[in-house]
């Protein structure tokens, strides 16, 4: 077969469990439904990390975080030492497109090397004005009084325009004069929730009050900081938002996928819809992402539709990591081309009943100390405790090993305990010495030049605004 184009969309924040064709009981997603109906649809794809920096550095490197370098605070410049997959795509003969509504993927973080073409999210005059003022506020004032000047409508602009993106995606493609390679990031389920995205509210004024008291920078710091639990018709009307947030990125890749066949490239092309990790509602303690490794912050939904390489209706229950998708690129990359192709976990294989992927996938959480700090901000009250430990876990089919840097660790029976709620450590002592020892050797794998990486250089204050406008810095 010739080479097909491949385009890549990452919805940011999108736990597999609120995905129709991964059983959701909402139509939250009838688009990527559909996609997986004609295609190929992974039941275990584990990211490397709960957080974007290091996630989206994975798929680019092929590398865990502790490989990568992308693994300290959350605010981290790619380092120089590893090629990008948009490089090795376009060293291919590769058209190279990007469209990022996500400020840790930006030329600022220089993530960008090797795409032909590149957007990242747009501001316009009033929402840079209105970010820096609060910024301005916050520095002198405190969080308290520039929460109160937060303005949802202007405030939700900060995560970017799905439909925006995609369509500038879409211009893109039309001036590629050769195989294109996409990627594209959006943002919508990401908080804080649009106040239009009532779609699924079952209770309007609860809704409203959610909207009014909690929605906003500092919601899930607050809940974090107090170990509360929210009151179920509380938690309820933020499900409903974050679901309606995940249906309107669902039509607006819609829109992409009728685009697509109407323009004749739909089945000559790899389209790959994922998410860079979960999103908790309060389980283990957790709001938002990061600060834990169980499944609903690192099993994310992958699905991949293109005839040539996946028979429709194929479900995959092999494991595999987010970043798999980096060595598919490459294997779809080499069709016709005399180079070898890359060998491995390669997704190309998921219609193969007799394919197991991986016998085990990693994923790290270590401290973000500036997340933290932003928490001590925002509440004078919180107490980081565990959450400052440097977390790894190792999963396989039926079990889940979680360690910790001062010793401690859990063992979860994922055949019994699907949301992994009991420790089962002290009755399979033989269970967490295997796992231990595979960790302690995936630790100590680093690439050669590893330690050659430089210290990142700082971020510019125009990055850093939009970072604190989503909670992620002081």
């Amino acid at each position: 077969m010739s080479r097909p184009n491949i385009l890549i969309v990452v919805i940011d924040s999108l736990r597999a469990d609120h995905v129709g064709c991964y059983g959701y009981r909402r139509p939250t997603t009838p688009n990527i439904d559909r996609i997986a109906a004609e295609g190929c649809l992974f039941e275990t794809c584990i990211t490397a990390a709960p957080f974007s920096p290091a996630s989206y550095a994975s798929i680019f490197s092929n590398l865990y975080p502790h490989q990568h370098g992308v693994n300290g605070d959350t605010v981290r410049v790619w380092p120089d030492a590893w090629p990008r997959l948009p490089q090795l795509m376009r060293e291919r003969g590769y058209y190279t497109l990007g469209v990022s509504n996500n400020a840790f993927v930006s030329a600022e973080m220089d993530a960008t090397r090797g795409f032909d073409a590149f957007l990242g999210l747009q501001e316009g005059w009033v929402l840079r004005q209105y970010n820096r003022i609060l910024g301005r506020v916050r520095r002198s004032l405190g969080y308290p009084v520039a929460n109160r000047l937060e303005i949802n409508r202007l405030l939700c602009k900060t995560k970017g325009d799905s439909r925006g993106a995609l369509r500038a995606a879409a211009g893109f493609i039309r001036a590629a004069t050769r195989p294109f390679f996409g990627f594209v990031i959006l943002m919508d389920p990401h908080a804080p929730y649009g106040a239009g995205r009532r779609a699924f509210s079952r209770s309007p004024a609860h809704v409203r009050e959610f909207l009014r008291r909690i929605n906003g920078r500092e919601m899930w710091p607050r809940m974090m900081a107090y170990r509360r639990t929210l009151p179920q018709e509380t938690l309820d009307a933020a499900i409903d938002l974050y679901d309606g947030e995940v249906l309107h990125a669902d039509r607006c890749l819609g829109e992409t996928y009728r685009w697509l066949r109407q323009a004749g490239l739909l089945d000559d092309t790899v389209l790959a819809v994922a998410a860079d990790h979960g999103e908790a509602f309060g389980e283990h303690g957790v709001w938002g992402h990061g600060f834990a490794l169980n499944d609903c912050l690192t099993r994310v939904p992958l699905v991949l539709r293109c005839p040539a390489l996946w028979p429709p209706g194929a479900r995959c229950d092999a494991l595999v990591q987010l970043h798999d998708l980096h060595e598919m690129c490459l294997n779809v990359a080499s069709y016709g081309d005399p180079r070898p192709r890359e060998h491995g976990n390669c997704l190309t294989r998921g219609s193969d009943p007799s394919w197991r992927g991986r016998d085990f996938v990693f994923s790290q959480f270590p401290p973000q100390a500036g997340t933290l700090g932003f928490f001590r901000e925002t509440n004078a009250d919180f107490r980081p405790g565990t959450w400052e430990r440097d977390m790894w876990a190792v999963r396989s089919r039926d079990w889940r090993y979680v360690e910790y840097d001062d010793g401690a660790f859990e063992l979860y029976d994922l055949r019994a305990d699907r949301n992994e709620t009991t420790s089962v450590a002290n009755d399979h002592p033989a269970v967490c010495r295997e796992f231990r020892d595979r960790l302690a050797q995936h630790r100590l794998d680093r690439p050669r030049d590893r330690d050659s990486l430089d210290p990142p250089p700082e971020v510019d204050e125009v990055v850093l605004e939009r970072l604190r406008a989503l909670g992620y810095v002081e």
